[in-house]
C-alpha cells in the first residue's frame, strides 16, 4: 500500500521506544517487549480517553480450546464498564509491516471471553497470593453483577489482513460486549493525529430512512458548515451503548456518571411521555470534522456518515436515554432528539471546538480552566524546551505539547538519514515527555499519587486547575524561565529513576507504577521538597543516596499498600486511588536517611511552575532536619494560602494563641515576599497549622 514505507517507519519507531524502555534503563529481566508494547498504547489510550487508568497485566494460561490469555483491565471509576485488553505482538526486526488475519482475530478474542470466564468463577482461588494476576481476576470476580456492558481490546503492532469486522457475540455471560481491535495503523492514526480524542466515525446508512433528513447551512468562508437534523432515541441510545463516554470527549462536561445523577424529569419523560421529550428537550450539539451527504431511500438529500463526531452539549440527554432503555425498558420508538451538527476544519478542531461546548454550555458555568487546548502555559513551555541544552550541550528534552508532534518534528526534519540521526542526538526518545507525564510528575511532587493513580484525564485535569490558579491568567508568548524548566525536568527525571528502580526490584510483583508514584510522592514529602532539582538536572540524574533510599522504601511502599488495602477490606485498585490511603502512608515511620541530609536545599518553595530561591536566615541557627523542613513547608504557601490556612485555624479553635500569633506573623511575612526566613520555632508552630489545614481539605496540597 502507498503509505507502507510510512507505516513501517512508525512501527520501528514504537520498537526503539520500547527498547529504551525495556533495555538496558528498565532494569528487570523479567520484563519483556510485548509487556513495554501493551504498556504504551494502554497509556495512549488512557490519555485519549478510551481507557481509564488500565492496569497491564499479562496472564496465559492453558491449551488448545481451553487457553484463555489477557494482557490486562481497566475498570472505570464513574462507568459501570469493564474493559479487557489482550496484545497479540510480533517480535522485530521488522522489514515489513506484519499483518494480522481473521482467524488469529478470532481466536484472541475467544481467549479473551475464555478468561473472563474463569475470572467471574472465581480464578482467584487457584492463584498464589501476591501475584499481580490474582488481584486482576479478583477484582473482576468482586465486580460480577455490577458492570452492565464489557469491552474487549485486541492490541496489536501488526496490521489488519483485512477491515470488514466481523459480527461477533451481542452478549458475553449475559453481558453486552463490544469489540475493538488496536492494530499499528490504528494506533498511528491516534498518535499522529494530534488530538485528544479518537475520531469516532458514525455510518448512518442503516437508519430507517438510509440516513439522518437535515436543514443545511454553508458558510464556506468561514471554514464551516452547519445542519439541523432529527436524531432517532434508539441511535442515540446504540452510539452510548457501543462508544460510551467517548462520544463525549470533547464536551466540556464529560465527567458524566453514567449511574449517577440522572436528571429525574428526563428520565420520568422517556418512561411516561416519550412522544412529549422532544418538545420538553433542548436537543445536543455535535460536532464533526466531516459530513458526508447522499440521497435518502425517499429521494431527499440527508446525512450519510458523521467522521470525526463529538457530542459537545447533550451528554446528559444521551446517558439519560441510554439509561431509561437498558435499566427501564423505555420505549424509544417515539423519542426523537433535535441536534445541531457542526462541523470544523481538523486543523483548527482542538482550537474551535472547546468554545463551540462552551457556549453550547452556557447554561451552566464553565470555567475557562476547562478550555486546556492550547494553554500558554503549555505553549511556553514547548517554546523553552526547543531552546534549553542539556548540561553537558549534546541534547535537548522535547515537550510533546501535542500527541504526536516528536514523530511529526522527527520526520519534517528528519528527511535524510543523516539529518534523521542528527534529529535523534538532538532530541533523544528518553528525553521525550507529554503533557500528560508533566501532570504525573507534578502531582506527584506535590504530594498527590492518589490523584495520579485516578487515570490520566483525571490527573491533568487537576493539574491544570492548579496551573490556573496558581499562574492566574498568563499573558500572551508568556514562557517559564530556563531555571523553572531546569526545575521541571529534574522533576521528570526524579519519577523516571525511581520507576526504574522500582521496575528492577523482583519483591514488586505487581502495581509498579502505582508504587512509583508513591515512592516519588513520599521522598517529596518526608524531604519537604528540599530535594536539589537544580542538581538533579546538571547530573541529568538522581543522586546516589537518593537512589539507594528509593531502593529501600519500593518495597515497603508495596507491602504497606497491600497491608492496608487487606485491612480496609477494599480492593488495591481502589486504595490506591484514595486520598486516605496516603495519608495513611504519611503516617509510617519512613525516614529519609543521614546522608542525605546535606544533599538537601535548605529551603525550596515548590507552587507549580514558580521555584524562587528563598533568601537564607540570618539568625545563625543551626537548624536539624526536621527545622529545615518545617521552614520549607512554611515558604511553600503563598500569601493567600496562608490567608486560608489562618482563617480555618482561627475558626477551628484547635491552637494555642501562641500559635495563632505566629501564624499571622507567618501569613505577613509570606504577603512581603518572604523577606523574612521564619525561624525554626516559627516554623514549627507554621507546619502545625499547615499540617491540620491540609487534613481538613482547606490546602489541596
Amino acid at each position: 500500500m502507498a503509505d507502507q514505507p510510512e507505516l513501517l517507519a512508525f512501527l520501528n519507531a514504537i520498537e526503539s521506544d520500547i527498547t529504551a524502555d525495556v533495555q538496558p534503563n528498565a532494569g528487570d529481566p523479567a520484563e519483556f517487549r510485548e509487556f513495554g508494547y501493551t504498556r504504551r498504547l494502554a497509556d495512549e489510550l488512557d490519555a485519549a480517553g478510551v481507557l481509564e487508568s488500565p492496569v497491564v497485566c499479562h496472564y496465559e494460561h492453558g491449551k488448545a480450546a481451553a487457553a484463555f490469555k489477557v494482557s490486562g483491565y481497566s475498570v472505570p471509576d464513574e462507568d459501570s464498564r469493564l474493559d479487557l485488553f489482550l496484545t497479540v505482538y510480533i517480535a522485530p526486526p521488522h522489514s515489513e509491516v506484519p499483518t494480522l488475519n481473521a482467524s488469529e482475530i478470532d481466536t484472541s478474542f475467544n481467549k479473551l471471553e475464555r478468561f473472563l470466564g474463569r475470572a467471574l468463577d472465581g480464578l482467584h482461588e487457584e492463584l498464589e497470593p501476591a501475584l499481580p494476576e490474582r488481584y486482576m481476576a479478583e477484582r473482576i470476580q468482586q465486580l460480577r453483577g455490577k458492570f452492565d456492558r464489557i469491552n474487549f481490546f485486541l492490541f496489536t503492532n501488526s496490521r489488519l489482513a483485512v477491515r470488514r469486522e466481523k459480527q461477533r457475540k451481542a452478549q458475553v455471560h449475559g453481558v453486552p460486549a463490544a469489540y475493538e481491535v488496536w492494530d499499528i495503523e490504528r494506533f498511528r492514526r491516534l498518535r499522529e493525529s494530534g488530538a485528544g480524542y479518537e475520531a469516532l466515525n458514525v455510518d448512518l446508512r442503516e437508519q430507517a430512512d438510509g440516513g439522518l433528513p437535515c436543514v443545511r447551512l454553508d458558510a464556506k468562508d468561514e471554514g464551516y458548515r452547519t445542519c439541523v437534523a432529527i436524531f432517532p432515541g434508539s441511535l442515540l441510545r446504540d452510539l452510548y451503548d457501543e462508544h460510551g463516554s467517548r462520544l463525549l470527549e470533547l464536551n466540556v462536561r464529560s465527567y458524566l456518571q453514567a449511574k449517577g445523577k440522572i436528571n429525574k424529569g428526563i428520565l420520568e419523560t422517556l418512561r411516561n411521555d416519550p412522544a412529549d421529550f422532544m418538545a420538553y428537550n433542548n436537543g445536543i450539539t455535535v460536532v464533526a470534522e466531516k459530513i458526508v451527504f447522499g440521497h435518502l431511500k425517499d429521494g431527499r438529500n440527508g446525512i450519510l456518515e458523521l467522521q470525526g463526531m463529538q457530542i459537545v452539549n447533550g451528554g446528559q440527554t444521551t446517558a439519560s436515554i441510554h439509561r431509561a432503555a437498558k435499566e427501564f425498558e423505555a420505549d424509544l420508538s417515539k423519542v426523537y432528539v433535535q441536534g445541531k451538527i457542526v462541523t470544523v476544519d481538523p486543523a483548527r478542531f482542538n482550537e474551535v471546538v472547546p468554545y463551540i461546548s462552551r457556549y453550547a454550555n452556557s447554561q451552566n458555568k464553565v470555567t475557562d480552566t476547562d478550555l486546556q487546548a492550547n494553554h500558554r502555559f503549555h505553549v511556553g513551555l514547548e517554546r523553552v524546551a526547543k531552546r534549553e541544552w542539556t548540561p553537558d550541550q549534546t541534547s535537548k528534552w522535547f515537550y510533546e505539547r501535542a500527541r504526536g508532534s516528536y514523530q511529526t518534528a522527527r520526520s519534517r526534519e528528519g528527511t535524510t538519514e543523516g539529518l534523521r540521526k542528527k534529529f535523534d542526538r538532538e532530541f533523544p526518545t528518553h528525553q521525550r515527555f507529554t503533557k500528560e507525564e508533566l501532570a504525573k510528575f507534578e502531582n506527584c511532587w506535590c504530594g498527590l499519587p492518589y490523584v495520579v493513580n485516578r487515570g490520566g484525564q483525571k490527573n491533568f485535569t487537576q493539574f491544570m486547575t492548579f496551573i490556573k490558579a496558581d499562574l492566574g491568567e498568563l499573558p500572551d508568548k508568556w514562557e517559564p524561565s530556563p531555571e523553572e524548566f531546569r526545575r521541571y525536568i529534574g522533576k521528570a527525571i526524579l519519577f523516571r529513576d525511581v520507576q526504574r528502580i522500582v521496575k528492577a526490584d523482583e519483591s514488586i510483583t505487581a502495581y509498579r507504577i502505582n508504587v512509583t508514584t508513591y515512592a516519588v510522592s513520599l521522598l517529596a514529602e518526608k524531604t519537604a521538597r528540599r530535594i536539589d532539582l537544580d542538581a538533579v538536572w546538571k547530573g541529568q540524574a538522581i543522586s546516589t543516596s537518593l537512589a539507594e533510599t528509593a531502593r529501600l522504601w519500593a518495597p515497603v511502599i508495596f507491602k504497606a499498600l497491600l497491608d492496608y488495602s487487606q485491612k480496609q477490606t477494599v480492593h488495591i485498585d481502589n486504595i490506591l486511588k484514595s486520598q486516605a490511603a496516603w495519608e495513611h502512608m504519611l503516617s509510617l515511620d519512613i525516614r529519609v536517611p543521614r546522608d542525605i541530609e546535606r544533599e538537601l536545599r535548605q529551603s525550596t518553595p515548590s507552587n507549580v511552575g514558580v521555584l524562587k530561591d528563598a533568601p537564607a536566615s540570618s539568625r545563625g541557627e543551626v537548624l536539624s532536619t526536621s527545622d529545615h523542613n518545617n521552614v520549607a513547608r512554611c515558604l511553600e504557601l503563598d500569601a493567600a494560602q496562608w490567608l486560608a490556612a489562618v482563617n480555618w485555624a482561627r475558626q477551628s479553635g484547635k491552637f494555642s494563641d501562641l500559635t495563632m500569633n505566629v501564624a499571622a506573623t507567618l501569613a505577613g511575612y509570606s504577603a512581603q515576599g518572604w523577606t523574612r526566613t521564619p525561624s525554626a520555632k516559627q516554623a514549627k508552630h507554621g507546619a502545625t497549622i499547615i499540617e491540620g489545614a491540609r487534613a481538613a481539605g482547606v490546602l489541596s496540597r
